[in-house]
């Protein structure tokens, strides 16, 4: 099993067929193929062998779909680089990953010299960007039409083939090491299970290739052959133009996108007919907003996806649980074909449907560790299931429910609280856009639960009124006892809310 086989696969039955469009450029198989080849003679000529990392910091593009192929052509490992990180944070990540070979595009070619300064082992930067090329930095296309094609070793099965550095919001990052063999496996059981994509189809890639569920989603496409399009930044009208103009027919979303584009004040200006499938994940969403979002693409189907970098995809609730409605909408789903979930308790036994403990996995989907950090693997792989730190349930029927991340677990008076039942409450209320919902200290109760807020515009409901609202809806210890609202919240890329940020008074963006 190796990650380049669906370009040999597609250049032999639609070599002519658009693969890659990225604002006015479009380009066919043939020419992504013969590109890629060229691309990775010119690594081979810098200097980098077989079982390496490549690295990336840019924006999503053709050229970023050039450099994951290339990468694994030539037998390199594939580490794209977070975006929104810190200099610092960009650093680390090169350093302990050992990378040498850095391509850049016009958004961060401003960071190369405190680069190469924090980072004495990376020697060359490779400028994929549009703009001139900078100073000190290699022309990606002078690397492209200088070097004649190298044909694919094909290496893959257990050999690394992506490094993911974890997103730091609590440590250091970690390095994610993943294998051909353990990427397919997760993406052939999630894309038998969800049918997110189709032959043919255009797949619109929003979501920052960085991310693990951007990467599943377009190699997805990848494999079933088709076209993707890339959008180097999200906005609801660069969105809803792309979908329009390039007759989009799926695409992966986070919440955020999702209430930006639901919110877009000419949204239905838009012919968005084509869209068949919403894949959303990476977040909580609350029902309101995915109930907004179903009326907003009344032809689309919708679907969940629910994993970790460490797995893959390892839940998705379909299209047919989305029509139904009901309970199962505030489910991640069932497992995805190869995967095996279940719910423990402190002691590590499976505990009966309905009761609440630690969401673990085991199978072909799980990574091959933790890049340099043997102790970190072997704490959270145990007895072969890896231990995600999500609070969740099955139900009777094999339904997983996330209830919370352990450690935000919020314990007031000596009650369990549940951040997300407490959020999708709030979140129900009409005036509220999105929320967050945190343990903050309290002399009285240990921990009391503390709501912030973002509000739709032009609202101004009172504290008590959410908090009534609320109460309507869960147990009175449940709800918030203090509401702060707030314009914005800390995210990460993945469209994760930063709570330790919150639990520091911090609301501002954050580039974690």
């Amino acid at each position: 099993m190796y990650l380049t086989q669906p370009l040999h696969r597609a250049l032999q039955q639609f070599p002519d067929r658009p693969m890659t469009i990225c604002g006015d450029r479009v380009r066919t198989t043939r020419e992504v193929v013969d590109r890629v080849a060229r691309l990775a003679a010119s690594l081979v000529g810098l200097g980098v062998r077989d079982g390496d990392r490549v690295g990336i910091l840019a924006r999503n593009s053709d050229r970023y779909h050039e450099f994951f192929f290339a990468s694994w052509w030539m037998g390199a490992a594939a580490h794209p680089v977070n975006i929104r990180w810190s200099p610092a944070e960009i650093g680390y990540a090169l350093d302990d990953s050992l990378t040498e070979v850095l391509l850049v595009d016009d958004a961060f070619a401003h960071l190369a010299p405190d680069l190469k300064e924090r980072c004495p082992g990376l020697h060359t930067l490779i400028h994929c960007g549009d703009g001139p090329t900078p100073q000190g930095m290699l022309g990606y296309e002078e690397l492209v039409a200088g070097f004649d094609p190298v044909p694919d070793i094909r290496q893959g099965d257990d050999e690394p083939a992506l490094l993911l550095y974890t997103g730091g919001t609590t440590a250091l990052p970690k390095g994610v090491a993943t294998s051909h063999r353990r990427l397919l496996t997760s993406m052939h059981g999630s894309m038998l299970v969800s049918r997110a994509v189709e032959p043919g189809s255009v797949t619109l890639l929003t979501a920052p290739l960085f991310h693990i569920a951007a990467f599943c989603s377009w190699h997805n496409q990848n494999v079933v052959g088709g076209t993707q399009v890339f959008l180097p930044a999200f906005s609801a009208e660069g969105f809803l133009d792309a979908v329009q103009r390039h007759r989009v027919t799926s695409c992966i979303l986070v919440p955020a996108m999702v209430q930006a584009i639901c919110e877009h004040p000419q949204r239905e200006r838009y012919d968005v007919s084509s869209l068949r499938t919403v894949t959303y994940g990476g977040a909580g969403s609350p029902e309101s907003l995915l109930h907004r979002a179903m009326k907003a693409f009344p032809r689309a189907g919708f679907t969940q996806g629910y994993g970790m970098t460490e797995t893959g995809v390892l839940t998705v609730l379909g299209r047919e649980e989305h029509r139904e409605g009901g309970t199962r909408l505030r489910s991640a789903g069932r497992a995805t074909a190869g995967v095996e979930i279940a719910v423990v308790g402190p002691a590590g036994r499976p505990l009966p449907a309905g009761e609440v403990g630690e969401v673990v996995t085991r199978g072909g989907h799980v990574m091959l560790g933790y890049w340099r950090k043997p102790e970190l693997t072997h704490e959270a792989l145990k007895d072969g299931w890896f231990h995600t730190g999500d609070a969740g349930y099955l139900d009777e029927d094999g339904y997983l429910y996330l209830v919370d991340r352990l450690k935000d677990m919020i314990i007031t008076g000596g009650e369990n609280v549940y951040s997300a039942e407490v959020e999708n409450a709030v979140a129900s209320h009409p005036a509220v856009a999105t929320c967050a919902v945190i343990g903050v200290p309290d002399p009285q109760w240990g921990e009391r639960v503390h709501a912030v807020v973002v509000l739709r515009p032009g609202h101004t409901p009172t504290a008590d009124g959410i908090r009534a609202h609320t109460k309507s809806l869960v147990a009175g210890y449940k709800a918030p006892r203090s509401v702060e609202f707030v314009e914005t919240l800390p995210m990460s890329a993945a469209g994760k809310v930063l709570k330790r940020l919150l639990r520091d008074g911090r609301t501002e963006t954050s580039d974690d």
